[in-house]
């Protein structure tokens, strides 16, 4: 994003190094007065957020937020993500195809779950952050660490279910061909882990081996409901 001009008062504070609870004001006053509103704007608060690695405790849920709040409520198609928006967002978030930073990546899952639909490229995109953390690959804010050479968690299939329980339809999952290939990834990865019971009933979905109804009744299914994604467990 070197490309970024930065205009008064954004020059200063992306000058500093880090967003305190005065220069989140003063962007709220004066640089996003009428919140993100263009392409231009949306690139200007990602390279705040990575120019200024230290911020206040504010700074993430307004980040989030307004960038959500732009992809998919002001920029057309409005309420939904299409293609040219999944493309944005994945050359936007990404380096080399890892989201590294985790208000990046709760962008991503907040923006598909606000949405009314998106494509599967852009959930397969999703998928494939926790394929590269499960490989020791830095993703989502995950380090290179011991931790990563488990198996599935609860906390990683929480992960999975919020960018996949649109894809639940009458106790069935519906994934399509390039879903089921970024889970067949992820298992060709964990399948001698010791895996969260979970995981074997979202595989036997995408095998079709599972009966219709079955995932209804699923109590950790319940669980993706307000989960804050696995990124944040081991950033």
């Amino acid at each position: 994003m070197s490309g970024i001009r930065f205009s008064f008062p954004a020059c200063v504070i992306a000058g500093k190094g880090r967003i305190d609870r005065h220069d989140l004001l003063i962007l709220r006053k004066y640089t996003f007065a009428d919140g993100i509103r263009t392409y231009e704007d949306a690139l200007l608060l990602l390279a705040l957020n990575d120019m200024c690695p230290i911020h206040c405790d504010e700074w993430p849920a307004y980040f989030v937020e307004q960038l959500t709040t732009f992809i998919v409520d002001e920029a057309a198609p409005r309420g939904r993500i299409d293609a040219t928006k999944s493309a944005w967002l994945m050359r936007a978030l990404a380096l080399d195809g890892r989201i590294v930073e985790p208000a990046q990546l709760e962008c991503l899952l907040h923006a598909m779950e606000r949405a009314e639909s998106c494509p599967d490229i852009l959930s397969a995109f999703a998928l494939d952050q926790l394929r590269h953390a499960l490989c020791g690959r830095p993703a989502g804010g995950c380090s290179v660490t011991s931790l990563r050479l488990a198996g599935i968690t609860a906390d990683d299939l929480a992960y999975v279910w919020r960018i996949l329980r649109k894809r639940v339809s009458s106790g069935r999952l519906l994934v399509s061909a390039l879903e089921a290939s970024s889970l067949r990834m992820i298992q060709d990865i964990v399948q001698d882990r010791d895996n969260h019971p979970g995981w074997d009933d979202v595989m036997a979905f995408v095998s079709g081996e599972e009966r219709a109804g079955s995932l209804r009744n699923r109590p950790w299914l319940m669980t993706t409901e307000g989960a804050t994604g696995w990124n944040e467990r081991v950033a």
